[in-house]
């Protein structure tokens, strides 16, 4: 995605209305014809924009799929997620990830699915990833703390995934447990996290979060996110805000740390 078209992405959704062609052009320096371009163009990859000669431009919806293009133009995080890698499916986020890590990508790299044929859970469990249906994505983070130390992380994303759920959903009664989400007695999220390094000191460690957000799962004690609220949800939105909750989250406890 070019600069015109991330920047049009941006001023849209800041603008939360109507804002002219000519508007957008003018903020950005460039010629009408050219927001106009950017336009089309992101209407190609999904992004619902409508018109009007009078009024100008109108950003509905961002697309569903949480790829990089789309993540990149909606996420406003100092370093979370500022590398993305999207695959339509993939073995696992988590191996994926753990392979660049290794690779020396940096801290609050992403990977995300469309599907996961070896989607893992806590405890050896199997993580049911199918496609096009819920959240899937794996964050590499530095953290300088020994191994035994790794569930800290493992509570912090999991409470950074209830606080992005109540942004979409917040009449929804829901609760974060050590192994995950949990609402109406049911199981909507989890978190997995994997390490790297020494037992007295962490080089690096893969979070794995999964959020069922239209597909409940194969597990009877599984729920989604459109079977709670009887709503739709963008897997694009709902991982550019937890990517923004997570950095938040992330920064506080490193401070804490240091303090």
């Amino acid at each position: 995605m070019n600069r015109t078209a991330l920047e049009t992405v941006r001023i849209l959704r800041a603008e939360k209305g109507d804002i002219s062609g000519q508007l957008i052009a003018d903020r950005l320096g460039v010629s009408r014809a050219a927001v106009s371009k950017s336009v089309a163009g992101l209407r190609k990859i999904g992004f619902n924009i409508s018109s009007s000669t009078r009024v100008g431009y109108r950003l509905n919806a961002v697309p569903d799929i949480p790829s990089a293009e789309v993540l990149q133009s909606i996420l406003t995080t100092n370093f979370m997620g500022h590398w993305i890698e999207y695959h339509e499916s993939i073995d696992s986020t988590n191996n994926r990830a753990m392979e660049l890590a290794h690779k020396g990508a940096p801290e609050g790299s992403v990977v995300t699915a469309g599907s996961q044929t070896e989607g893992r859970a806590r405890n050896g469990g199997i993580w049911d990833s199918p496609s096009g249906k819920n959240l899937y994505i794996s964050v590499i983070l530095t953290p300088d703390i020994p191994a035994e130390r790794a569930q800290e992380l493992e509570m912090l994303a999991i409470e950074s995934l209830k606080k992005t759920v109540l942004q979409f959903a917040p009449d929804l009664s829901i609760r974060a447990e050590p192994d995950g989400l949990w609402s109406q007695g049911g199981k909507t999220g989890g978190v997995l996290c994997e390490v790297y390094g020494e037992v007295n000191r962490i080089q690096h460690l893969v979070a794995g979060i999964g959020l069922n957000v239209s597909h409940r799962g194969s597990s009877p004690e599984s729920l989604s996110l459109e079977y709670l609220t009887g709503k739709l949800f963008s897997r694009a939105e709902l991982t550019a805000a937890l990517l923004t909750s997570l950095e938040k989250d992330y920064l506080k406890w490193k401070s804490d740390e240091q303090s």
